[in-house]
């Protein structure tokens, strides 16, 4: 939804309702940029530019263990367009960091990049994320694809995503779709900003951006695993001690390869393999997940797994444990019945409120916080205040819950 505003025109012409098809950079495919040289001439155009800067960055997820970028796509308005190749720069990145402070960043997504864009020095001073704009509009589709398409009436040409962007050299076919990522980012931003003051949501973007700017790095999951025998319906713990092993070995593979986990054993196989409960190593040797020949060759450190898992007396609980720490709220009406009895107050009441906003429910608060909420109840406005507050709600979500639920949970 669009909340009834006019969508104002793209600088490229073209008529209503027939989006422009955009295959490549309007200035064209850029080089990428792999000598300091280079760099040196990318930074100075850069300090020259004016305004913000449109970032995006590729990573070979899947393909490679490390998260790092092996490509960062930087375009802003007076210097042009500039694809960087981050390996062989990566001694010589200080003067970029420097310039890159100058101005805000406009990424899409940017919990994704920041990451990587951290690990190569590079800070960003504030930050448009226009996928968080998207979603405190309302867009019904929030891909970059989707929201310039929505915006600014362009259809972006995407088919590379799933590349190899750790491979050289790289086809210009894939630097354009790469470039495509930046090219409308700065046109794309002053769309939404008129949008979301129209709405009066600006103060939501920067709160929600501001946010993300100071949220620390992400905690890695506790029980990784857990989605290979979840997705296999592995239950019994000695099994699952298994997984956890195998799975444990197959990432410390990877990590020395540098390559993705599923590249040395999907994790069908993986769970397979644990789900047939190999005796010994000729066991291990002839199963039938190790059909491929580089899978065989590692049967020593399956069976290494295995035997782990078959000797440890730590065994993994039946159930995941809740990723708040919360009992799974089905549960709830034995173990805090007056929990449960708010948790039918605040879900429905998040709902109708987010729905009224013309918002998704987990954008105006998410799901871990309504149960947070719920688990510890209030008495006041104020006592309510906090539990959001300490949950990490950002003002604009506190103020907006405040006024969909009742004072006191009492007076429901």
């Amino acid at each position: 939804m669009h909340n009834g505003r006019a969508r104002p025109p793209c600088s490229l012409h073209h008529s209503p309702g027939s989006p422009v098809n955009l295959d490549e950079p309007k200035g064209g495919i850029p080089p990428l940029l792999s000598t300091p040289s280079d760099l040196a001439g990318a930074v100075a155009a850069l300090r020259g530019g004016t305004g913000p800067f449109a970032i995006d960055t590729e990573r070979a997820q899947g393909i490679r263990y490390s998260g790092r970028a092996y490509l960062i796509q930087i375009k802003r308005e007076g210097s042009g367009l500039f694809l960087l190749d981050p390996p062989p720069l990566a001694d010589h990145m200080g003067e970029l960091a420097e310039v890159l402070r100058g101005d805000e960043w406009i990424l899409h997504a940017a919990d994704q990049d920041l990451p990587c864009l951290r690990g190569e020095g590079l800070l960003p001073p504030s930050l448009w994320d226009t996928e968080i704009a998207a979603l405190l509009l309302g867009n019904e589709r929030v891909s970059l694809q989707a929201v310039i398409n929505d915006d600014l009436d362009v259809q972006l040409a995407k088919e590379h995503s799933n590349s190899d962007w750790s491979a050289r050299p790289l086809a210009p076919a894939l630097l354009s779709y790469a470039a495509l990522d930046v090219e409308l980012l700065i046109e794309l931003r002053e769309v939404q900003r008129e949008r979301l003051e129209e709405a009066g949501r600006l103060d939501w973007m920067i709160q929600e951006c501001e946010h993300v700017l100071a949220a620390p790095p992400k905690d890695p999951k506790p029980e990784p695993w857990r989605k290979i025998a979840t997705s296999l319906r592995i239950r019994d713990p000695r099994t699952l001690a298994i997984v956890r092993e195998l799975w444990l070995e197959r990432d410390e593979i990877a990590r020395a390869r540098d390559v993705g986990p599923e590249k040395v054993l999907p994790g069908k196989a993986l769970g397979a393999l644990a789900a047939s409960l190999p005796g010994s190593l000729d066991e291990t040797r002839g199963s039938s997940s190790l059909r491929s020949r580089s899978r065989k060759d590692l049967s020593t450190n399956w069976w290494s797994a295995i035997e782990r898992g078959w000797d440890t007396t730590d065994l993994p609980s039946r159930q995941a444990p809740s990723k708040d720490g919360l009992p799974d709220v089905r549960n709830w009406k034995n173990r805090n019945p007056g929990a449960a009895a708010r948790w039918e107050l605040v879900r429905p009441a998040i709902l109708k409120r987010a729905d009224v906003l013309g918002i998704r429910q987990d954008i105006l608060l998410k799901p871990t916080v309504q149960r947070q909420l719920a688990w510890e109840g209030w008495s006041s406005i104020t006592s309510m205040v906090d539990v959001l507050y300490r949950a990490g709600a950002r003002p604009w979500q506190i103020e907006e819950v405040a006024l969909a639920l009742p004072r006191s949970a009492d007076d429901a």
